[in-house]
């Protein structure tokens, strides 16, 4: 079976690589694609030698089995509601939303329609984290005491956002900064190694640079149901060159687990030395995951309830910090 596939939008700045990765799949038709902004559509679609539809109500005509939205933020649940209704399948940008309130409603949307939705919460594919996740479960290193995840760049240190990407730093469109970009991907990775859900957030979220009105980096000290606490650090302003972007420590009552530039290493009392796991597999991403599953059937590895999960952290790190006080979760 050939996939269907349309873009939403080249707001985002990964809208190239996905049309680049749709490209390279010998089972995937791009179709077209329809943008909002006349200018960035023409640019793109010339680009990358694409139909651009005149209207998203022209692109669904063209009956995509998935859109892949890349919209700007504050645009996802408009494009979202009008697919779903539709039957098309959906990748959407993370976050999902611009808040928690508009992430529910774009799941009470996808789930009211019954199509198959998924996220850019690419570290669940990553072989280290699989094999994290793996480790973990196993017990190998015991009870998990503490973790600590960080997922970081130099965007407002180097001001990486302007023109077409400046939406990024108005909350208008993006719903929030450095933390809420970045740090969705590290709440996420968080659930999803652990295996566990939060109960309690703790967030400092400042302008630190002052490059951009918008937050650039945050902390969050984050509480799951079995005593865990997630140490999550996310935003715009670290310069790490050279190193893992997302390094990744897990300690627990009878090990540790650590990812550094020599990669995923644990150790276990009573063991000779840090074992470095093999590894399988390799790169996914969860555009391939809903290509393969609309092909071939099969279920989905992040759903739009992760997405939501995964929001509601962030959203409780903003409130806490506002607030200067712990947020219990739920909260909605």
């Amino acid at each position: 079976m050939v996939v269907k596939v349309a873009i939403v939008s080249f707001a985002h700045v990964h809208a190239p690589g996905h049309v680049e990765q749709l490209l390279r799949r010998s089972d995937v038709e791009v179709v077209g694609a329809f943008d909002d902004n006349a200018e960035r559509g023409r640019y793109y679609a010339n680009r990358y030698s694409l139909r651009l539809f005149n209207s998203i109500d022209e692109l669904i005509k063209a009956k995509p089995d998935v859109a892949v939205v890349d919209s700007e933020t504050s645009k996802h649940r408009q494009y979202v509601q009008l697919l779903a209704e539709n039957g098309v399948n959906i990748f959407c940008e993370k976050p999902i939303g611009v808040n928690l309130r508009d992430a529910v409603e774009i799941r009470d949307i996808v789930k009211k329609h019954g199509i198959l939705f998924t996220t850019g919460f690419n570290s669940r594919f990553n072989p280290e984290n699989v094999k994290a996740r793996e480790v973990i479960a196993s017990g190998a290193i015991g009870r998990v005491n503490m973790v600590r995840v960080r997922v970081a760049h130099s965007g407002a240190v180097d001001r990486w956002f302007k023109g077409w990407s400046e939406w990024f730093t108005q909350v208008q469109y993006s719903g929030g900064g450095g933390f809420l970009d970045l740090g969705i991907h590290g709440a996420d990775l968080l659930r999803y190694i652990l295996g566990d859900e939060a109960v309690e957030v703790v967030g400092f979220i400042t302008n630190s640079t002052g490059a951009y009105n918008i937050d650039d980096q945050g902390v969050a000290l984050v509480k799951f149901s079995r005593g865990t606490l997630g140490i999550l650090d996310a935003g715009w302003t670290q310069i790490t060159e050279g190193l893992p972007w997302a390094p990744l420590e897990v300690y627990g009552d009878k090990g540790s687990l650590i990812r550094t530039e020599l990669g995923l290493m644990y150790y276990v009392r009573g063991q000779e030395g840090w074992v470095k796991p093999r590894l399988q597999g390799g790169q996914r991403t969860a555009l391939d995951e809903l290509i393969d599953a609309v092909s071939k059937g099969g279920s989905l590895t992040i759903t739009v309830d992760d997405a939501v999960k995964a929001q509601e952290i962030i959203e409780a790190a903003y409130r806490s910090s506002a607030e200067g006080r712990a947020v219990k979760l739920p909260l909605l």
